[in-house]
């Protein structure tokens, strides 16, 4: 007499007397996919990487040798670990696009110095302290500041000086290069920054970048690997369609042929009229971008640690609000922050928003993806929040391992069939129980809620062919963002 229960490696012909148990982990999986950055940017001629080819982070000593000191890539990884030191960090080196135009600005300096002291100059965020000895000519200064730069290490531009005349020129090619801020004793007399007597600088901003490297076949040459968020400098158009399509619902990483899902972050320096035009033109599901208005941090800087922050919030639980979570970019000037009511209308226009509190500390206040109407055109708030898509990603891989572990190798058999215990073997509405059993223990990790509904509302069905298709009435968790109440208070 056959039995309906199968154990894996004993054979059913043996007559040795003894107790034969086999180990089956079937069912037994609780292993959650593995969490995995990638920042993508450009490299320089230089860098020991091969570009168009990912390869895990070794941190940011091991990025000035692969991608060339001052990359775009040797910076992003510097500036994702400032946020995350236990993250598994992977980078897509670029290299110039044939042909591109490498930005270039100016500081020029006249004196000559009438006192000595310290001229602080900013590249981006690289403070270059130039010491000043009364007399010194305009010349002197020019000079004195490309060798103190020598000694600013992962700085975006190469220095040189002549007549008076501080030239910086992009290491990297593209439009990426003008957004690299040029400046002056920044901090002001209250930081101790002061010009010193007899001298005057004027700036001319970075400006002549052209040209981003395609970034297509490289997105496309990525592979099975799965990365939960990419981080990136570009906002060209050809760039984020490149990455909607990357992240397609239907054709793409987020397609149920692939399931390889992520999402995608970027930062555009811009006024209040700027930005709100770029955002109105997007509308991109698994795409958030932040404006940064005049921050003397690069936007591929930015890019990096809205990354950072929300990795860390996605491994603790990805329902968590992505909210008042530090950064240690420079924040803008008081005039070019955005008011309460820019910010709630940056909501409204597919970007994400930042406030900065009395330190001048850069806190996150909500991140959303670009995505506001259907394909009808309609005012659509589904993918509003990046939230949601984290807490999609992740319940979905869940149940996907879940369901694979359950039902590897199994029998299908027709709805209401007799099936003996242990028997390898099972029905379409017992694959539904199980996936209904799955997300009551997701709503005990505040991954989604309400699992009695989705329990009694779960259609499973036998096709034929050997497949079972569920229609799974999945509500994600909910972010808290706001409590408001009326203080109605009493007479005396």
């Amino acid at each position: 007499m056959s039995s309906a229960i199968s154990i894996p490696g004993y054979s059913d012909t043996n007559r040795v007397p003894g107790f034969y148990l086999a180990l089956d982990n079937s069912v037994a999986n609780s292993a959650t996919a593995n969490r995995r950055i990638l920042l993508v940017g450009q490299m320089l001629s230089g860098g020991a990487a091969t570009a168009g080819v990912a390869e895990i982070s070794s941190g940011p000593t091991d990025a000035l040798s692969r991608y060339g000191a001052g990359s775009q890539c040797a910076r992003m990884v510097a500036a994702y670990r400032k946020l995350d030191s236990a993250g598994e960090v992977w980078v897509l080196p670029l290299a110039d696009a044939m042909g591109a135009n490498k930005a270039t600005g100016t500081i020029t300096v006249t004196g000559p110095a009438t006192a000595s002291g310290v001229l602080s100059l900013y590249v981006s965020d690289t403070l270059i302290s130039v010491p000043v000895e009364a007399g010194d000519s305009a010349s002197t200064v020019a000079t004195n500041a490309v060798s103190a730069a020598r000694g600013a290490v992962n700085m975006p531009v190469a220095l040189s000086a002549s007549n008076g005349v501080l030239t910086a020129t992009a290491l990297n090619a593209g439009l990426a290069g003008n957004d690299i801020l040029l400046a002056v004793n920044m901090l002001g007399i209250a930081g101790g920054q002061v010009l010193p007597a007899g001298l005057s600088v004027t700036v001319t901003a970075m400006s002549g970048g052209a040209l981003n490297p395609d970034v297509s076949s490289p997105l496309s040459g990525l592979g099975e690997r799965i990365y939960d968020l990419y981080s990136h400098p570009y906002t060209d158009t050809g760039s984020l369609t490149a990455f909607r399509q990357k992240f397609d619902n239907l054709s793409g990483n987020w397609s149920p042929m692939r399931q390889l899902y992520g999402h995608h972050i970027t930062a555009i320096r811009g006024s209040y009229g700027t930005v709100t035009a770029f955002g109105l033109s997007q509308n991109d599901p698994h795409g958030t971008v932040m404006p940064i208005a005049d921050s003397p941090s690069c936007p591929l800087v930015w890019a990096a640690q809205l990354a950072a922050v929300a990795a860390v919030s996605m491994r603790d639980n990805p329902a968590l609000p992505i909210k008042g979570l530090s950064l240690t970019v420079l924040p803008p000037s008081d005039a070019g922050r955005f008011t309460f009511d820019e910010r709630n209308s940056l909501l409204y226009d597919g970007l994400s928003t930042f406030t900065v509190d009395d330190s001048g500390t850069v806190l996150t206040e909500r991140l959303i993806t670009t995505y506001q109407k259907n394909a009808s055109g309609v005012p659509d708030d589904s993918y509003l929040d990046l939230e949601r898509l984290l807490t999609a990603q992740i319940a979905m891989q869940d149940m996907r391992t879940y369901l694979a572990s359950r039902f590897s190798r199994f029998i299908l058999v027709a709805d209401g069939t007799r099936i003996p215990a242990g028997a390898r073997a099972t029905t379409a509405q017992l694959v539904g129980k199980a996936a209904a059993a799955r997300y009551r223990w997701q709503a005990t990790q505040f991954w989604v809620q309400n699992p009695d509904t989705f329990a009694a509302n779960i259609v499973a069905q036998n096709s034929g062919n050997g497949a079972v298709k569920l229609l799974m009435p999945f509500q994600f968790a909910e972010q808290l963002w706001i409590i408001a109440g009326n203080v109605q208070f009493l007479a005396a």
